[in-house]
């Protein structure tokens, strides 16, 4: 599953969020519809690094879906192709990560 997304978080091009099924069955059993991780660029989704990476790269996009419902998603980048993005997981943002989107609106 593949959800475009143009857009540049904090020196990160986003133009192609790419979600996998073993990922999307990852989002769905944290009840997380993938449709709201493809929302977050529009929506002024903020990149950070990942602090505990597990692959070189790898980063958080944080922020609102269209629902306003704010989530953290692990996305590691595309070795082929600049601006395409894998989605590994994600959650419902933490306060000190809703503290960082914040601060960088």
């Amino acid at each position: 599953m593949g959800l475009l997304a143009l857009a540049k978080l904090a020196g990160v091009l986003v133009v192609k969020l790419l979600i996998g099924p073993w990922a999307a069955n990852k989002l769905v059993r944290r009840g997380i519809d993938p449709k709201e991780v493809g929302q977050m660029p529009s929506n002024g989704a903020r990149a950070a690094r990942n602090p505990r990476p597990r692959r070189p790269g790898s980063r958080f996009l944080i922020g609102p879906t269209n629902g306003g419902r704010m989530l953290t998603v692990v996305v590691e980048p595309e070795p082929a192709d600049d601006g395409i993005w894998h989605v590994r997981t994600a959650w419902d943002s933490s306060a000190a990560e809703q503290m960082f989107y914040y601060r960088r609106s």
